[in-house]
């Protein structure tokens, strides 16, 4: 079977990032308590109780950092939904080429996923980044890399 580009993948690390953004999302929008407890079960299942805490730390961050560094509202699908849009595959790719150390690839990812080309934001942003990707790194979690090329396809 051919997978959509859209689809959420099966492979575990991306899918916790997608449910850390989603949930942290929707909790910052909501001041849903529910959504941060998805958030921890998620986590602590994936990952134990341990790397956990410094993970699901460091998805708030990031997030928190995404929002703040955005020139424009950023879009989410609900947690149940098993497609991905737009946004949530500029943050993929941006957490990927973090944990990658594609610089290139990562700072064009944030540049699409916030409207912004401002250095600065986009520097902070890729620094939140760098810090969930190492997160994630030491908790075990790669996520698989994603080529410049493919990420000109989604824009």
């Amino acid at each position: 079977m051919t997978r959509s580009r859209r689809d959420l993948p099966d492979h575990p690390a991306e899918r916790l990032v997608i449910s850390g953004y989603r949930n942290m999302m929707a909790a910052l929008d909501l001041g849903d308590g529910a959504c941060w407890e998805e958030i921890w079960r998620a986590f602590t299942r994936e990952l134990g109780p341990e790397d956990a805490r410094r993970t699901v730390g460091e998805v708030q961050y990031w997030v928190r950092t995404l929002r703040a560094c955005s020139a424009r509202a950023l879009g989410f699908y609900p947690q149940c939904s098993g497609l991905l849009c737009e946004d949530e595959c500029m943050a993929l790719t941006l957490v990927a080429a973090a944990q990658a150390g594609d610089a290139s690839t990562g700072c064009e990812a944030a540049s699409l996923l916030t409207g912004s080309g401002e250095a600065a934001r986009l520097r902070e942003v890729w620094q939140a980044s760098c810090h969930l990707a190492t997160a994630l790194t030491c908790s075990g979690c790669r996520m698989q890399a994603c080529p410049l090329f493919a990420l000109r396809t989604l824009n």
